[in-house]
Parts: C-alpha cells; sequence; structure tokens
C-alpha cells in the first residue's frame, strides 16, 4: 500500500484536491456538491499523471530516484499499468459527477498526460514544462468551473502556472544527470544558466499575479507573504546550485492554497 502511495504522489493527489476546493471557495465563496466530485476525481487524475509518468521514466528514475516504487522493484510495471488504468476510470467517473463539462475536459487532460509520459517528456523543451505547469494548475479551473465561475478559474490557472513552471525547471535542473542521454530538458539543451534565467522569470511572473490578484482583495498581498517568500528562497536556492528547490517550490504552493483560503475567511 505504501509503494502504490508513493507511485501516485499521494500529497501532490491532495493538494491537487484542495486546489478544486479553493477555487471553488475563491469565485463563489461556497463548494457545492459538484466542486466536491470535481476535488475527488483531482486525486485519481493526479495518481493518473505519476504513475503513467514513473512507467515512461523506469529507467531515468534508476538514475535520478532509485527509490521510487517501480526501480526499487517494490511494484512491477504491469501493476503500474493497471493502477493507473483504474485512476483514470475514477477520474472520468468522479468528474462525470461534478458536471459534463469536467468529465468531457477531463478525458482531455488525460489524453494530455499520456502523451507527456509517452513522448513529449523525452522531446522536452520549454513546451513540456509549460505543458506540465498548466495541467498542474488546472485543479483551480475545475474548482471554479464547478462552481459556476469559468473566468475566475481561468484567472487562478494564470496564477498558479509561472509557480509550477518554475518547480518543473528546478527538477530538470537537479535531475540532470540522469536526464542526460535520454531527455531533451532545458538545462541540457539551453544549458544550467538559462535554465536558472527562465526560473527567475516564471518566479518573477507568479509575484506578478499575486500582485494583480490582491488588486480588489489586498489582504492577499499580507497572507501570500510566506508564499513569495518560500519562492524567494528556492530561487537562491537554484542560483546558488543547492538542492532542495522542487520542494520548496511546492511549499510555496500551499502556502499561496492558504493564502487565498485565509483571504475569503477574512473578506467574506
Amino acid at each position: 500500500m505504501r509503494a502504490f502511495l508513493s507511485l501516485a504522489r499521494w500529497q501532490n493527489a491532495l493538494i491537487a484536491a484542495a486546489g478544486v476546493l479553493v477555487g471553488a471557495w475563491w469565485s463563489a465563496r461556497a463548494l457545492p456538491s459538484a466542486a466536491w466530485w470535481a476535488a475527488l476525481g483531482a486525486i485519481p487524475l493526479t495518481a493518473f499523471a505519476n504513475a503513467t509518468n514513473d512507467v515512461a521514466d523506469t529507467e531515468i528514475d534508476r538514475v535520478a530516484h532509485p527509490g521510487r516504487p517501480l526501480p526499487s522493484g517494490a511494484i512491477t510495471r504491469a501493476a503500474a499499468v493497471r493502477f493507473a488504468t483504474a485512476a483514470a476510470i475514477l477520474a472520468i467517473g468522479f468528474e462525470l459527477a461534478a458536471s459534463p463539462l469536467l468529465g468531457a475536459l477531463s478525458i482531455v487532460v488525460l489524453a494530455l498526460m499520456l502523451a507527456y509520459a509517452a513522448r513529449l517528456s523525452r522531446v522536452g523543451g520549454i513546451g513540456a514544462n509549460l505543458l506540465v505547469a498548466l495541467l498542474a494548475s488546472l485543479p483551480f479551473f475545475f474548482g471554479a468551473a464547478s462552481a459556476g465561475s469559468m473566468r475566475v478559474g481561468l484567472l487562478l490557472v494564470a496564477a498558479a502556472a509561472p509557480l509550477h513552471l518554475a518547480r518543473e525547471l528546478s527538477k530538470d535542473i537537479e535531475d540532470a544527470p540522469g536526464d542526460a542521454g535520454r531527455r531533451n530538458t532545458v538545462p541540457l539543451v539551453h544549458g544550467e544558466p538559462a535554465a536558472v534565467v527562465t526560473v527567475a522569470v516564471a518566479a518573477c511572473m507568479f509575484l506578478a499575479a499575486v500582485i494583480l490578484l490582491g488588486a480588489h482583495d489586498r489582504a492577499l498581498w499580507l497572507f501570500a507573504l510566506p508564499s513569495v517568500a518560500l519562492g524567494a528562497l528556492a530561487l537562491h536556492r537554484v542560483r546558488a546550485h543547492g538542492a532542495g528547490a522542487p520542494r520548496l517550490f511546492k511549499l510555496a504552493m500551499v502556502g499561496m492554497l492558504a493564502a487565498l483560503v485565509l483571504t475569503r475567511l477574512v473578506t467574506s
């Protein structure tokens, strides 16, 4: 069970579910039943993405992440494929229960996730990072759409995507030794300095998005300070060639979720 939870990246799955609920609450100051179904669907969607990616990257992970379930032998490839298939079915079912629109969108998301794992991650370049950042930010849109406000969902996606992009690029920098010869990531194709500059640009875009979001809810500026500080610390780690930047960017994401919740509590 621990191995399958690790394969699914259960922490990331719960963060995705929380993003759905926050997206709904931020847009409508309510959590309709559709939002809860959409949040449940976000968990297997995330599990599918991680399982298919690990299946495709088993050989890479033998170098970069040997402790993961597949390279360590804790789970077989066939079992991981069955797990991913079950996750996809659950995700579509939960999202259909939320709304036909989200059910259809979940099928598109699953197809893009599969395409990334099978091919796009190896083609690489900034395009692959942008796709992952967009997909990782979609829980906000799912939540807002489930509450009837797709426009707000798009604004939240625009704010979250730069932070996810910074994290993906920082992961590529850390994973460069294992990716060499197997992927065409930004640090391998264009060099680490170019990747660091791109991380910095993404971090600045996140800061700009926070400022714009807070223009109508100024309490957000205060509550988002820890998230901004974590993002700045992560950027410093990247520039100093230190480890742990991806984890700090993830914490910044969690901090931003908390900031959105606290802002709504204060202003509602």
